[in-house]
């Protein structure tokens, strides 16, 4: 089948990548805010205009680790065949979702990609970098290069929670979606890692993910250096650091607010996770796997065991 020989490609070549991409997917599918973050919705999802998100979960649920998926799920025919829904949703994240493509970066590159910015604070280095790269004839491509067009550009970082990513990396940054108006309705950005760190807090991705379940991104974006992007700047005048609609004057230092999202562009995913002790091709079909994807129910349990021993242990007193 052509869709299992791609997806058999496309993970041999890059398995980080691809487990990265399908986790941000799985954060928005399963966050409670799924009907506004996660975009694009999977069509074969869809039925009479409603979204079945209960299907889409179910099929979530039975995809395996990418590595077990590799040694084993893609490598045997009659196991495809019986779970088409499984192969056409992977397909369709990693595959058919082309205007972005997700490239893992080489860590002997890091520092190079983190000296595009020169941080004067201290922050936490993250455990992943991925480039993401557009398709050089998309809609979102081609108005980059229309916009961008003789003017400098400048990289500065922004934090997000983890359920927004899977949109922030199919459609970018949208001002519309962000809540935070204070210096003004746009993009907030900043020139230091640690001031866009909080607004990135520790998020569950995808349980069977190698990357680890628990994960936070930041974006690292390219910004075109125009009067639309507020902040304080020594060779502009007064007006550049401050947005008409601003009602905490103006933009702080190491801020940026850009008041159309047409002059960003992600260039990079910072990723910080919370990475597993274990292979993941090992325990997804193991006990210990069940135990690091049910917590709370071994908590709940445990609890419960609890009371149970203080009643026996009271009876026994009486």
């Amino acid at each position: 089948d052509k869709k299992v020989i791609t997806l058999r490609n496309l993970l041999q070549a890059d398995p980080q990548a691809a487990d990265v991409k399908f986790s941000l997917f799985v954060a928005a599918c399963q966050s409670y805010r799924y009907d506004s973050c996660l975009k694009p919705f999977p069509p074969q999802f869809i039925r009479d205009g409603v979204k079945d998100i209960d299907a889409l979960r179910e099929v979530v649920d039975r995809i395996p680790a990418l590595v077990l998926l590799l040694k084993q799920y893609l490598c045997d025919a009659n196991t495809c065949q019986a779970n088409p829904q499984v192969i056409d949703l992977l397909y369709w994240v990693l595959v058919q979702l082309k205007d972005i493509c997700v490239k893992s970066v080489p860590r002997c590159e890091f520092d190079k990609i983190m000296e595009y910015v020169r941080c004067e604070t201290a922050a936490p280095a993250p455990n992943l970098i991925f480039q993401l790269v557009g398709n050089p004839r998309g809609t979102s491509e081609m108005r980059w290069q229309e916009v961008s067009g003789g003017h400098k550009t400048l990289y500065a970082f922004h934090g997000s929670r983890l359920d927004n990513f899977h949109s922030i990396l199919h459609y970018g940054l949208q001002q519309h979606l962000n809540k935070n108006s204070l210096f003004g309705h746009g993009i907030y950005l900043s020139s230091e890692l640690s001031v866009s760190l909080p607004y990135s807090p520790m998020g569950y991705g995808w349980g069977r993910s190698n990357v680890g379940s628990e994960m936070s991104c930041v974006a690292l974006c390219e910004v075109v250096n125009h009067p639309d992007v507020k902040c304080q700047d020594k060779e502009s005048d007064k007006s550049r650091s401050i947005a008409t609609d601003s009602i905490g004057g103006e933009v702080p230092k190491k801020y940026y607010v850009a008041l159309n999202s047409d002059l960003v562009k992600v260039r990079y995913l910072l990723v910080y996770s919370k990475q597993s002790q274990w292979d993941d091709s090992i325990v997804s079909t193991s006990w210990l796997g069940w135990v690091r994807r049910h917590k709370l129910v071994i908590f709940i349990l445990s609890y419960v065991v609890l009371l149970i021993s203080v009643g026996l242990s009271n009876n026994h007193l009486v």
